[in-house]
């Protein structure tokens, strides 16, 4: 049975293999293409991506983000 997860965004449940796992390294979000980085993580669709607001990736992780930043790693997913 696959592991299923919930999109920060849109709440909805979901295949892991379907979301995309974001991860906070040093206070950088990074995306973690093959689910092995340490630490929390988040999950979220792509489809997803263009709608988030950055403040649902600080509590899910629960650390402080750069917005700007943020925003970047949400373009370059909502662009693929």
């Amino acid at each position: 049975m696959e592991p299923v997860r919930t999109c920060v965004v849109c709440r909805n449940r979901a295949p892991q293999a379907h979301l995309v796992r974001l991860v906070a390294l040093e206070r950088v979000l990074v995306v973690d293409a093959d689910r092995r980085l340490p630490g929390r993580g988040c999950y979220l669709h792509r489809s997803c991506a263009a709608k988030a607001p950055v403040r649902v990736f600080a509590r899910g992780l629960r650390t402080a983000l750069d917005p700007d930043q943020v925003a970047e790693v949400l373009a370059t997913l909502s662009a693929d």
